[in-house]
């Protein structure tokens, strides 16, 4: 068995379910987009304010890119920007839904996941106070090389049998290197010194049980020890990395990695509360950054024949 995705019959439709679950997350991003930034009195302050807040934290030798874009959108309206970007994430979300153009769509959510990391992430800055995420949507352009490497098996209109392995290879690579920036920032006084604050800081504004939860969690981690916490934090995001880096041991740690990922959605990311149009959603980060993370996992543990053999 080589390495390449398999797209037999056995794994045809659980990757069109996640194909599919992938959709539906951009037409809820399109949703959220939709309501920030068409359809309430506040539209276009909303849309120009999230290409401003970017702009204000990134590097000033990269400030001007981001300026330029607000300037620009200021000049054609920001109705008329903001209404693109809602409608290509619906294009994207029917495309996937429907198995049509899935190809397209893949290499379209590509180059739009890595404008939306530009323009409304700011190249996921400011690295400070703890944070080691880079922004949700380098996690959407990986996904997205995922579905081009198994667009062949999912796409109704392909006459193509089996996905390119060297695609999947380099999105399983891209992957790790995501794993591997996160965790080489973990390393740092900001996060080892503070991890607690690190949930501590999500807890205002979240409903009463989730609020409960969290409290809960930071006296588990304050009886075992912050720093010990986050050394164990740093070096399971490192073992990640290495497996998805090197393709070996994935059998373990691509349930690891999911099971990791969901830890880390219910504890600092508070399940991706609050919920409000102002903030879940617009960049993209429907129900929390990690999340999302677990769609190339899902991929990894469905369609990789690398598995059988790590």
């Amino acid at each position: 068995m080589t390495a390449a995705v398999r797209s037999d019959t056995t794994h045809g439709p659980a990757l069109n379910s996640i194909v599919r679950g992938f959709g539906a997350v951009w037409l809820a991003n399109a949703v959220f987009q939709a309501t920030a930034w068409l359809a309430v009195p506040a539209a276009e302050a909303n849309f120009l304010h999230a290409l401003a807040k970017p702009a204000s934290k990134v590097p000033a030798g990269i400030r001007p890119l981001l300026l330029a874009a607000l300037h620009l959108a200021q000049t054609i309206g920001p109705r008329i920007i903001a209404g693109a970007l809602v409608a290509i994430a619906v294009w994207l979300g029917l495309a996937l839904l429907s198995g049509r153009k899935v190809a397209l769509a893949a290499r379209t959510g590509i180059v739009f996941s890595v404008i939306c990391w530009v323009f409304l992430d700011g190249f996921g800055f400011p690295y400070s106070g703890g944070q080691t995420d880079p922004g949700v949507f380098v996690a959407y352009a990986i996904a997205f090389l995922f579905v081009l490497a198994v667009a062949p098996a999912t796409d109704r209109h392909s006459a193509q049998t089996a996905p390119p392995g060297r695609i999947w290879h380099a999105a399983r690579i891209s992957f790790g290197v995501l794993w591997l920036f996160d965790a080489a920032l973990k390393w740092l006084p900001a996060f080892l010194l503070h991890f607690s604050s690190q949930i501590t800081s999500v807890i205002p504004g979240q409903p009463h049980w989730i609020a409960a939860w969290l409290g809960f969690v930071v006296g588990i981690v304050h009886a075992v020890g912050p720093v010990p916490v986050a050394v164990l934090v740093g070096l399971s995001e490192i073992a990640i990395a290495i497996a998805l880096l090197s393709g070996k041991g994935l059998r373990v740690f691509v349930p690891f990695g999911l099971a990791y990922s969901l830890a880390v959605w219910a504890t600092a990311e508070a399940f991706g509360g609050p919920y409000t149009t102002a903030g879940t959603g617009v960049r993209g980060n429907v129900l929390g950054n990690v999340l999302i993370y677990l769609i190339p996992f899902l991929f990894l543990w469905v369609g990789g024949a690398e598995l059988a053999s790590g």
